[in-house]
Formats: structure tokens, C-alpha cells, sequence
């Protein structure tokens, strides 16, 4: 049998197993969407992820440059407009948990988008595919499975790219000057 004055520790010890779990509840939120690897030069790690994207956007603004230039700018205005609302929406939210919902809603939102879009017989022609490919892109640029510096360069170069179509888009001069690109 315990003694009584063990009994007397327990709300104690209750009182502190609710606060540990509370602590550590709230920590599993700290994992933000863009909580991003970053590595300086000389060092090295796995980032096969951001290497296959960097690579891919390239491919897709190639086939963005083959259509009428009325339909690159409306696929870099929409890509745009998307990534304005996203980035207006996270940035109103002060929980990494709500932050992580938001991201894969607007990721779930964009796949649906593309796969809806997708048109075999047009295939890299379509801009509705494109522009929303696109987007996905650039949100995946921001998550934390591709390193900081491979998002860096997807961004800036869509970036760029939008630059010289649509040079004085206000969204675009924001992005331009978030990212600090010139």
C-alpha cells in the first residue's frame, strides 16, 4: 500500500503530465510548410525533389513560350492572382497547424485543378493545365520537402520570366520585392 503522502503528489504529477502534453501538442504545429532546408556553399545534401522540379519548370515555361503571347500572359496573371490569394490567406495565421492546412488545401485544390484540365490531345498546348501546373509548382518551391535554395531558384525564375511579360503587375512587384529578386 502507498502512503498518503504519495497520494498528495498525484495532482502534482497529474498537474504536470497535462502541461508535458500540452508542450508537446503544440509543438507538433511547429512544422511550417516552408520550413525549408537551407544549405550555404559547400555543403551538400539529398534534395532529388527540388533538383526534379527546378528542372521541370523550365520544361513548362519552354512550352508556355510556344503559345500566343495573350495566353502567357493570362497564364502568368492567374498563376499570380493564385499565389496572391494563398500568400494573403497564410499570412493572416499564426498557427503552423492552420499554415500546413491551408498550403495542402490549396495543393489538393491545384492537383484536382490540373487533372480536371488535363486534355491529352492539347497536352503542353493547353493553358488551363499550364497555369495551374504552374501554381502547383510554385507551392510545392515553398515546401519543406526541396531545399530553400532550389524553391529560390523555381521562384526566381517564374519570376523573372513574368517579369518580362508583364512587367507592372502589382502582385508580381510584390513577389519581386518579397523574394528580393531584381
Amino acid at each position: 500500500m502507498m502512503s498518503p503522502m504519495n497520494e498528495e503528489f498525484y495532482p502534482f504529477i497529474a498537474f504536470f503530465l497535462i502541461i508535458l502534453g500540452w508542450i508537446f501538442y503544440l509543438n507538433l504545429g511547429n512544422k511550417y510548410t516552408n520550413n525549408q532546408k537551407f544549405f550555404k556553399k559547400g555543403q551538400n545534401f539529398k534534395d532529388d525533389f527540388g533538383e526534379y522540379f527546378v528542372e521541370d519548370i523550365k520544361k513548362l515555361v519552354k512550352h508556355v513560350e510556344m503559345l500566343p503571347k495573350k495566353n502567357q500572359i493570362n497564364i502568368y496573371e492567374y498563376v499570380l492572382a493564385e499565389l496572391g490569394r494563398y500568400t494573403k490567406e497564410t499570412a493572416k495565421l499564426s498557427s503552423a497547424r492552420k499554415a500546413d492546412k491551408v498550403y495542402k488545401k490549396y495543393l489538393l485544390d491545384a492537383g484536382k485543378l490540373r487533372r480536371k484540365n488535363t486534355d491529352f490531345d492539347l497536352t503542353y498546348k493547353n493553358p488551363k493545365w499550364l497555369s495551374v501546373t504552374i501554381f502547383e509548382s510554385l507551392l510545392r518551391s515553398e515546401s519543406n520537402k526541396m531545399s530553400f535554395n532550389n524553391g529560390a531558384k523555381i521562384r526566381k525564375y517564374l519570376f523573372l520570366k513574368m517579369k518580362n511579360l508583364i512587367p507592372n503587375n502589382h502582385n508580381l512587384k510584390i513577389f519581386l520585392r518579397i523574394n528580393n529578386i531584381k
